[in-house]
């Protein structure tokens, strides 16, 4: 079996991780400290994806988004380890088949590493993923492509060797400037609105990803 792509580059949140309560549970935590009511959660999953900063910039726009995010990071931080954050089903058996069969798998995300590293590895995906670029990683996280294209670089391997698979109009985006082939997954933050922004391919469950990279 030769698989189509030589690589599968994740997002973490909405995509590897059913994280939801631990990325909304921080951005309502430091809305109501400072001051704000949180909007409800599918407003607030359609403004995840750039970097943090930027989405405070959007739920909060009266205030400087630098304590906000410092806030939030702290919040993670201390519920790193002890707030349950599951695989998405199939998620770590999907990584599994395609390591197997020769595909390469990396994680790039806005998250921040203390956070992202503890999280993946408390969910079991310790040792499937080759690469894990968070947001301290590069000089912009996504939308635009720089972290994807640095996981590229310390892969050894060129955009077309690729897919991204993500769950946001930041991921898709930022895909794309890259080079890469995108695949846009429907179970994430940003739901069946992620067809809008035109993914290659656009799949229900991680497990579809077996068939589409490995054509079986």
């Amino acid at each position: 079996m030769t698989p189509r792509f030589a690589a599968a580059l994740f997002d973490v949140d909405g995509t590897l991780l059913d994280s939801t309560d631990y990325v909304m549970g921080a951005i309502e935590h430091v809305l109501r400290q400072h001051g704000h009511t949180p909007p409800p959660r599918p407003q607030i999953g359609r403004t995840l994806g750039p970097a943090l900063a930027d989405c405070y910039r959007v739920l909060a726009p009266d205030l400087d988004p630098a304590p906000l995010v410092a806030a939030h990071r702290a919040w993670q931080k201390e519920r790193v380890r002890t707030m349950p954050i599951l695989p998405y089903p199939q998620a770590i058996e999907t990584l599994q088949t395609l390591r197997a069969a020769g595909v390469r798998c990396a994680a790039v995300t806005a998250r921040s590493k203390v956070s992202s590293l503890g999280t993946l590895e408390g969910a079991g995906f310790g040792g499937l993923l080759e690469v894990v670029l968070s947001a301290e990683d590069a000089p912009r996280t996504k939308p635009h492509p720089d972290p994807l294209l640095l996981a590229l670089k310390l892969m050894e391997l060129t955009p077309a060797q690729a897919v991204f698979v993500g769950d946001t109009e930041s991921d898709i985006v930022a895909g794309r400037a890259a080079g890469m082939t995108t695949v846009g997954v429907t179970y994430g933050f940003f739901g069946e609105a992620i067809a809008a922004t035109k993914p290659d391919h656009l799949i229900g469950d991680i497990a579809e990803l077996t068939p589409l990279l490995l054509g079986v």
